[in-house]
């Protein structure tokens, strides 16, 4: 039997004999894998069935070289190699191209670094005004100075200025509402201003009453009361220069300005501002020393800018109440 494995394996017949065909150039492609064992295609397979019937005498030569023609060609698709011929499996597909966008991981995200708590506070500067009391200044003293004013104490102008004669208002009015006399607007004295309780003489004519146990002086006219801080005889013995004794009391009634001294006036015991005698040696005037409590020798002391103020509106004639 003549030897046709080898032609059949280079070319495939074509019509008008077996002319040489190029074997192609191996394809930079990978071919898809066989789900079958390489080299064992089916036309293959086929064609060795045939030519072993062919050898035992069951098919006749031509069919047998049919089937190895066909078997070399594969089909007219597939690779063809010098030893053995691969038929594509009928069974394996290309994958198709994924139309999936593939998933992006996003960049891990740096928080820009955060600046550091000082574990130390520093302290809290606050600014606050200073307490209301003598040398103070500024609107809210000039507000107390106005309130003072509108209630009929002695303050003068409201100039912000917590000067002597302030202090001298609020301890009057201190006296006035039973409270501590001290000159000093504390919580207390604030919020009786907003509502006085204590009382104060009004109506008739002109006159100065001195209410020995409040240690306050008014006076009371037709235009209303001014209240001022007053001290009076504290009931204590003394001696007249000439060692008579006396004692310092405030005599009590009903009286009358009789004389004054314009300027000042040196008594016996001692130098009386602007005096305003109401009966025998005692008199209304002012002093440099007017605490809240009594501590004269009789007389009924007052600021001497008070006394000032009484001075110009109290004429002589004036009725002069004491109890």
């Amino acid at each position: 039997m003549a030897t046709l494995w080898l032609r059949s394996r280079r070319s495939c017949p074509s019509p008008g004999g077996w002319p040489a065909q190029p074997v192609p150039a191996p394809s930079a492609q990978r071919p898809a894998p066989s789900a079958q064992r390489p080299g064992i295609g089916s036309a293959s397979l086929g064609a060795r069935r045939v030519w072993g019937k062919a050898r035992r005498g069951t098919v006749g030569t031509g069919a047998a070289l049919a089937a190895l023609s066909l078997a070399a060609c594969g089909s007219g698709s597939g690779p063809t190699g010098p030893e053995e011929l691969v038929a594509p499996s009928s069974t394996t597909t290309a994958a198709a191209p994924s139309t999936t966008r593939p998933t992006t991981t996003a960049a891990p995200t740096t928080a820009p670094p955060s600046t550091p708590v000082p574990t130390t506070v520093p302290p809290v500067t606050t600014t606050t005004e200073p307490p209301l009391g003598p040398g103070a200044s500024g609107p809210v003293v000039a507000d107390l100075q106005s309130r003072l004013a509108a209630l009929g104490y002695s303050i003068g102008a409201a100039d912000g200025g917590y000067g002597g004669r302030t202090s001298s208002a609020v301890m009057a009015f201190q006296k006035v509402e039973g409270l501590s006399a001290d000159g000093v607007p504390g919580p207390e004295t604030l919020a009786r201003l907003s509502a006085p309780q204590g009382s104060v003489p009004s109506g008739g004519g002109l006159r100065i009453e001195i209410d020995l146990a409040r240690q306050v002086l008014f006076v009371v006219s037709g235009a209303g009361t001014t209240i001022f801080n007053t001290s009076t005889g504290n009931n204590e013995p003394f001696e007249w220069p000439d060692g008579t004794p006396g004692l310092a009391y405030t005599p009590t009634g009903e009286f009358a300005v009789y004389h004054r001294v314009e300027g000042v006036d040196d008594g016996a015991l001692g130098a009386m501002y602007r005096p305003l005698y109401f009966h025998t040696d005692w008199a209304v005037h002012g002093s440099g020393y007017v605490p809240a409590y009594p501590a004269s020798h009789g007389c009924a002391r007052v600021s001497n800018a008070d006394q000032d103020w009484i001075w110009e509106n109290v004429p002589n004639g004036t009725p002069v109440v004491v109890y």
